[in-house]
């Protein structure tokens, strides 16, 4: 006779597990993560069940909002502090341009002022040419080399990024008539596309760099786990804060470019390329001289990014102080509208949810290192390692939030400290709907599943033969 069986996930791993009914509470190893797991049935999140908007209409939205936010002026001197910082980290990378011409001129004049070593200390034969070369051509070596690759760095180019997945209003009226209203309670410009991603998080850019800059193209990237995670009073706060900055104009023009000029410093000092690896072969030659001169070379070229680094700390004090107010003037757009006690619950929730996304992914790879699978819903699969904390682990994640201070080095006032201005204004809020956030979406799991698979591809770099996709399973019915 046939016993009956059921299904339900590793709570390690995710493997879904197919074991008999009377197995249910036995803990075994994980054929796939060996690691010991209570066994438990579960629902599948589906996508055409998961996640599904229950009947919330556009009216409903727009009459959760209950009246409209005067907007904040931004004082002339935070203005004009702003502008000062922006003049000052634009002139970093003047002041690198300098130090480019002076290890240019320097090649120049030793090449043209001390050929002389060439013909000097005559006789030797053939060690005495060799020495005089080395002794003429090794530095001309060095100065060439640390000259065209600090040259090089000004040209450094922005690394890919995944091409976001755009929403189309027409099939997501719901969330748009959602954003619109937030947009005009805030008086703040409506973003021109709505993209959706798998960070956890939401953001204010320009949709297309320089020429978006000037015109005020603006975006809203989403996150697909932030919307799994959120209910619709916190992702309406979260999305309060990016208008925010939409609104501060000049602000956040000016911020942009120190965010670029910060970033394309990072981007040459850390990241590796061609060059780098064409002078560690070099240096592994078993020729004594051409060891000495390349290691010269590589002596320059680590002096410049020394240098680099050190710009960039500095450009990334004096930006850090005018960032950090910019973002508590974004919070008082968002506090506002949700109200203190839910940008409270949504800063809370999400620095659980950000502990969360990490535990995942740890999963994640070590479910794929096992059995070649993935989730085919990462939102989901997140909301699933979420379900599993315990109240005490939750209760323990958010009492270690406030331990951060916030440093003179910080893009981003420390959570405590937001947390505390927030309280001090006690805002009441003009929204309230109590609905998850997914429920703004026509098909929040179809959508998932789509962002997850671009996700794999354009992000983890996976090849697409290589993803085989296996469902996410809930432990709630």
């Amino acid at each position: 006779m046939n016993e009956e069986t059921t299904q339900g996930p590793c709570r390690v791993c995710g493997a879904l597990l197919q074991f008999a009914l009377q197995s249910i509470g036995a803990t075994i190893p994980c054929p796939v993560c060996q690691q010991p797991t209570e066994l438990a049935p579960a629902t599948t999140v589906a996508p055409e069940e998961d996640f599904v908007s229950p009947g919330l209409t556009t009216e409903e939205v727009i009459s959760a909002f209950k009246g409209t936010i005067t907007k904040p002026r931004t004082s002339i001197i935070y203005q004009l502090g702003l502008l000062v910082v922006t003049i000052a980290t634009l002139l970093l990378p003047v002041l690198y341009l300098g130090l480019v011409v002076l290890a240019a001129w320097g090649t120049y004049y030793w090449a043209t002022e001390f050929r002389y070593l060439l013909t000097a200390f005559r006789g030797g034969g053939f060690y005495g040419l060799m020495f005089r070369f080395f002794m003429f051509g090794g530095p001309l070596f060095v100065g060439v080399v640390l000259t065209l690759f600090m040259i090089k760095l000004l040209f450094a180019s922005a690394p890919k990024h995944s091409q976001p997945l755009a929403l189309n209003p027409e099939n997501e009226p719901v969330l748009f008539a959602f954003i619109r209203q937030i947009c005009r309670t805030l008086q703040a410009p409506m973003p021109t596309r709505v993209d959706v991603d798998c960070d956890l998080n939401a953001s204010a850019s320009f949709r297309s760099g320089t020429f978006s800059f000037l015109r005020g193209d603006l975006v809203l990237p989403l996150g697909l786990p932030l919307v799994a995670g959120f209910n619709a009073n916190q992702l309406a706060e979260v999305i309060a804060h990016e208008f925010g900055h939409f609104n501060q104009g000049l602000g956040m023009r000016l911020s942009y470019v120190i965010r670029r000029i910060n970033a394309w410093f990072y981007r040459v000092i850390y990241e590796r390329d061609s060059w780098d690896v064409t002078l560690d072969e070099l240096a592994e030659t078993e020729e004594f001289w051409v060891t000495v001169v390349v290691g010269f070379a590589r002596l320059g070229v680590w002096f410049s990014r020394l240098i680099l680094k050190l710009l960039m700390w500095i450009g990334h004090l004096i930006g850090c102080f005018l960032i950090r107010q910019m973002e508590y003037d974004a919070d008082a757009s968002s506090i506002r509208l949700a109200g203190s006690q839910t940008f409270e619950e949504s800063t809370r929730r999400l620095h659980v949810l950000s502990k969360v996304l990490e535990q995942s992914y740890t999963q994640l790879k070590h479910g794929f290192a096992k059995s070649k699978m993935l989730p085919d819903n990462f939102p989901a699969f997140m909301a699933m390692h979420d379900e599993k904390l315990s109240h005490e682990e939750r209760s323990t994640l958010e009492n270690t939030m406030g331990l951060e201070p916030t440093s003179a080095w910080s893009t981003h006032p420390s959570h405590g400290d937001r947390i505390r201005r927030a309280r001090q204004v006690g805002e009441s809020g003009v929204f309230s709907l109590d609905v998850p956030a997914t429920a703004l979406f026509s098909k929040f799991g179809i959508l998932a599943q789509q962002v997850t698979r671009l996700h794999y591809t354009d992000d983890l770099g996976i090849p697409e033969p290589s993803i085989h996709t296996r469902p996410v399973f809930s432990e709630n019915p």
